[in-house]
């Protein structure tokens, strides 16, 4: 069984004076994915070492690190003793272990340690020589059939013969927390999807038109958050009734209504957003995809806000926002029947509506009340 997994990131060795905040929040967010999986997370010279507990199904360590954003790559490694006579009796041992059987191979070597007596390539060929000798397989530097690689740092050698993609971006909760409005559609999830990839902690509020939390909670919302929470720790879900919206907004001008809800669903949010000290408001909007997401419609929507919007599938097609989604697993839960409340408000909104005349209305129709009596109504769902 493997020894430890080597975790390897990207954006965040530019970092520099800050680089330790970013490495920190890393080795916790690993900790939280591997659960119990794992010894101890330590950070070495570049790169993470996570020390694995005996016995444990490598599937699982990789499928719990698929899940942490700001690692490039990671591999599970066989520790080794920076001795080059036992560094390549390991490698031999876990080649037939592995019943590895190839005509070529090429070994690649990594020195963080530069106090070990030999370089990254002076390595490469005492091993290989060593390799060819003993199993007879060709070495091939352009295509080989397998790779050797072997990396020097903290004190021990690491052998390994793969290496598994990572999410990349930066890791979840150093750029600070914001709130995303989460439908039972395609394109929300994506965005705070992406958000969680740039770094933020993302909580979720999901306005619904079932009889309490309890239905949100076996719908297929609740099934939405659950698979985003793997890529966020402790993530919450907010949800409230619409219902506050549809009393004060019966006399609304039947094109302007979806304008008006979805100015509703921001300002409840940016109200929800101030008292828990989120950031700012993600949504899923993409321009032009639908008729309340035109520019003047969005417009519309978010006049008279103080906090930002983020709208990072702003200039995704659909195809894009899909292909994201089956990337991410949400894909199918979104397909899933369920009863949003925009599919229940006006079919044929306003296509260009003006943002004086929404707000005009809005306040005629006292909506910031329906607002406010809808932060009352609000649970969580964990």
């Amino acid at each position: 069984m493997y020894d430890v997994a080597l975790v390897h990131y990207g954006e965040i060795g530019t970092k520099g004076a800050n680089r330790p905040v970013f490495e920190n929040a890393l080795v916790e967010n690993i900790k939280h994915a591997l659960k119990d999986m794992a010894c101890d997370v330590l950070r070495l010279r570049g790169r993470i070492l996570v020390k694995l507990k005996p016995n444990v199904d490598p599937e699982e360590i990789k499928r719990a690190l698929g899940t942490v954003f700001g690692i490039a790559w990671f591999t599970l490694a066989y520790e080794s003793e920076q001795n080059i006579d036992t560094i390549v009796s390991d490698i031999l041992k876990r080649l037939t272990e592995h019943g590895i059987k190839a005509k070529s191979f090429m070994v690649q070597t990594k020195r963080a340690d530069k106090n070990f007596p030999y370089t990254s390539i002076e390595v490469n060929k005492i091993i290989g020589a060593r390799i060819l000798e003993s199993t007879g397989m060709n070495v091939d530097l352009e295509n080989p059939d397998v790779m050797v690689f072997v990396e020097l740092a903290g004190g021990k050698a690491y052998l390994y013969f793969e290496r598994v993609k990572g999410l990349g971006g930066l890791p979840v909760g150093v750029s600070g927390k914001v709130l995303s409005l989460l439908s039972g559609g395609l394109d929300s999830p994506v965005a705070a999807w992406l958000m969680m990839k740039r770094g933020c902690h993302v909580d979720f509020l999901h306005l619904h038109a079932l009889r309490d939390a309890q239905e949100v909670r076996e719908s297929k919302v609740f099934e939405i958050f659950r698979h985003l929470s793997a890529f966020c720790k402790d993530s919450k879900l907010f949800v409230a009734p619409y219902y506050k919206f549809l009393e004060k907004a019966l006399n609304a001008p039947i094109k302007l209504e979806l304008v008006l809800f979805r100015k509703f669903m921001l300002k409840l949010a940016e109200v929800l957003a101030k008292r828990e000290g989120y950031l700012g408001i993600v949504t899923g909007d993409s321009i032009g995809q639908v008729a309340s997401q035109t520019l003047r419609n969005i417009w519309s929507a978010q006049r008279g806000l103080d906090l930002p919007v983020y709208r990072p599938l702003l200039t995704y097609d659909k195809e894009e926002i899909i292909r994201l989604a089956k990337q991410i697993g949400t894909y199918e839960l979104s397909l899933k029947e369920y009863k949003d409340c925009c599919s229940i408000i006006a079919r044929h909104p306003e296509t260009s509506s003006k943002p004086e005349i929404v707000q005009e209305i809005w306040d005629k129709l006292g909506l910031d009340d329906a607002v406010n009596e809808t932060l009352l109504l609000i649970e969580t769902l964990e």
